[in-house]
């Protein structure tokens, strides 16, 4: 069974992952600033933590204690609408602290998939992007993506680093919090059923992949499963989809009239991004939920709770 340390998996990205990767032959260690979090019920035997990813010394020694044979790497304070203080404190809490840990975990042979972004590390384009395509950060959040990357990349050639670099879009579905600041789907939806006003940047005509978070978690677990290495992905749906749009579903499936005001285009927004999943699909079985299923599924969910 691999052992595995999740960093930065207490959001609803990690816990589906969590629980995908339950089903499988793994031990999961999970780091969590958070001692009492319990957002893993259905996963008695996870092994949590106490900590935070600034604390390097604890978790090296988590590394060597628990035997752990791949990191997977979730943590980031930063949305694209991050300022530079934040980046900053991102610098200082997330990033230098990623590079002594990578510099350790490239000494132990130790494999590390590291979550990007499929959007901000871009820029935007009218082409479905693939994993080749110039990386032209617009935002502070983008930026930081690119600086770890490229240390992995560096300490593959110079150290024989074991990586996996995923770049999901836009990841909506299950346990995402509707009051959050970053997530269209989810924050649209809650703001239609708290009746408060949707701002949209723009004309809403910006174009976004969105990617079920369900169909993310699998993507992780099959790369675990395969012990695929030394490769970047891709991961979303290579269709695109307007703010106007998201806002028609969730009309249709609240029977909620959305309140929205426009507002003036930011420097730090994409006009359009879809991504070229071409590659995903050659190395493992990736059949990406249809974004109205995905939505109608995340919102009976919601209701539900």
């Amino acid at each position: 069974m691999k052992n595995i340390l999740i960093i930065g998996g207490t959001g609803f990205i990690g816990r589906n992952i969590i629980e995908a990767l339950y089903e499988g032959r793994f031990n999961i260690v999970l780091l969590s600033r958070d001692e009492k979090f319990s957002g893993y019920e259905r996963c008695r035997d996870v092994k949590l933590i106490n900590g935070c990813l600034s604390d390097v010394h604890l978790i090296k020694n988590i590394l060597s204690e628990e035997n752990i044979d791949v990191v997977l790497h979730l943590a980031s304070s930063l949305i694209p609408g991050s300022n530079k203080n934040q980046f900053y404190n991102e610098l200082k809490e997330i990033i230098f602290p990623t590079i002594e840990i990578l510099d350790h975990i490239a000494c132990l042979n130790i494999k590390i998939i590291f979550f990007s972004s499929g959007g901000a590390i871009y820029g935007s384009s009218n082409q479905n992007i693939d994993e080749t395509y110039p990386l032209y950060p617009i935002n502070y959040y983008g930026q930081s993506k690119l600086i770890i990357e490229k240390y992995m990349l560096f300490l593959n050639s110079y150290k024989g680093l074991r990586y996996v670099i995923l770049r999901p879009s836009n990841v909506y579905g299950k346990y995402q919090r509707i009051e959050s600041e970053q997530g269209f789907i989810a924050v649209a939806a809650g703001k239609m059923i708290s009746g408060n006003i949707i701002d949209i940047w723009g004309k809403g005509d910006a174009i976004r992949d969105y990617v079920n978070v369900s169909d993310v978690a699998k993507v992780v677990r099959n790369i675990l499963e395969q012990d695929i290495e030394n490769e970047i992905f891709n991961l979303g749906t290579g269709i695109g989809h307007t703010l106007l749009n998201i806002i028609n579903i969730l009309e249709e499936q609240l029977d909620i009239k959305a309140n929205i005001e426009f507002k003036d285009n930011r420097i730090i927004d994409l006009e359009r991004i879809t991504l070229n999943i071409g590659k995903l699909s050659s190395f493992v079985e990736y059949d990406p939920v249809e974004l109205k299923v995905g939505v109608v599924d995340f919102i009976k969910t919601l209701l539900k709770n």
